[in-house]
């Protein structure tokens, strides 16, 4: 991502599909779409939390290593 892009919430939340998935993990917005079924958890477990905010859940279960090897791959801009 060469250009940093900004979204606001409202933009984020428009992408709840399974074909359309975005997520906020501290302060960055993830286009986790091509991760639904991969996800280790299920795709239902993402899909709760798609277009919204999922900070909270995801370092509930995860650390810091996990978005550095999965996140730039994913990572389309800011809030």
């Amino acid at each position: 991502m060469s250009e940093v892009k900004y979204f606001t919430e409202q933009q984020v939340a428009e992408h709840t599909s399974e074909n359309d998935c975005w997520v906020v993990i501290h302060g960055k917005v993830y286009d986790v779409t091509g991760f639904l079924n991969e996800h280790p958890g299920g795709r239902k477990v993402i899909m709760n939390a798609a277009g919204t905010d999922a900070t909270r859940q995801f370092d509930a279960f995860h650390n810091a290593g996990i978005l550095e090897k999965y996140g730039p791959s994913m990572l389309i801009g800011e809030l």
